[in-house]
């Protein structure tokens, strides 16, 4: 269904369990995990996955006809058009499809009065487990959306590709992946012709330079966001705090809050 990209696969995941231990064995009846793989392998599914498989590869032989012979802008530029075209058949075909096991996963968690839903990949212990029930849900010929709203949640979520989006976030970011590649071209360079024992030690030696810059570079930001998201959580007397894309339904979202305490 989705999964988690963090931008430059640098700024690692910084949401974090805030402690209230006092408040867990009172509310985590009310956070339940859905298997989004068993949607994602429904035939509904399966079948615009054909389809999205089908439209890409006529794309990708309508790419090569219609780039040869041009020049390297205007291969980029059929490129980018045939890539366009690509995403919107995705939205095409999965949109509907995505709205309507939202809607059942909803209509499931309004049912348990459930104040969260989040993805059964996250989870090691606890929670309720109402894949089946959505599944269930989804087989019906209508799934009819909850009248009512998530009550209040005490885990919250944070959208991390807008803290990655921050200026200097994407500074910092940009700056790391910068001397990566810098630190790789000279790399390259200098395992040519060495022997497999002189090459492993040059390439620890990229290794420890790598973990140094991220350290000075990244670091402190990645530092700076967890206090930031602590800071929140415990102001809002949240439990726990999560990232956006594990989280399937509910939840408190404090993602405006850590960005301003960030700026």
């Amino acid at each position: 269904m989705h999964r988690k990209v963090i931008s430059a696969a640098v700024f690692a995941a910084v949401a974090l369990i805030t402690l209230a231990p006092q408040a867990l064995a009172t509310d985590v009846l009310d956070v339940g995990y859905v298997d989004q793989a068993a949607i994602g392998s429904l035939a509904p599914f399966a079948a615009a996955q054909q389809q999205l498989a089908q439209f890409r590869d006529q794309t990708a032989r309508q790419f090569q006809a219609a780039s040869a012979g041009k020049s390297n802008a205007e291969k980029q530029r059929i490129f980018n058009d045939f890539n366009q075209k690509l995403a919107a058949k995705q939205h095409e075909l999965f949109d509907p499809l995505l709205g309507r096991a939202q809607t059942a996963i909803a209509y499931v968690a309004a049912g348990k009065n459930l104040s969260i839903v989040v993805d059964k990949q996250i989870v090691i212990y606890g929670g309720q487990d109402i894949t089946k029930d959505v599944l269930d849900t989804l087989a019906q010929p209508a799934v009819v959306a909850p009248v009512n709203t998530p009550p209040p949640s005490l885990i919250g979520y944070v959208d991390q590709t807008q803290i990655n989006g921050l200026p200097k976030v994407k500074a910092a970011n940009d700056a790391f992946m910068a001397t990566r590649a810098r630190l790789g071209q000279e790399l390259n360079k200098q395992i040519a012709g060495k022997s497999q024992a002189e090459q492993a030690r040059i390439v620890q030696q990229f290794n420890d330079q790598l973990k140094d810059e991220q350290k000075k570079t990244v670091q402190p930001l990645i530092d700076q966001t967890e206090k930031a998201i602590a800071d929140v959580a415990r102001r809002d007397k949240l439990i726990l705090v999560i990232d956006q894309v594990d989280r399937v339904y509910g939840g408190t979202d404090v993602t405006a809050d850590v960005v301003n305490a960030l700026k």
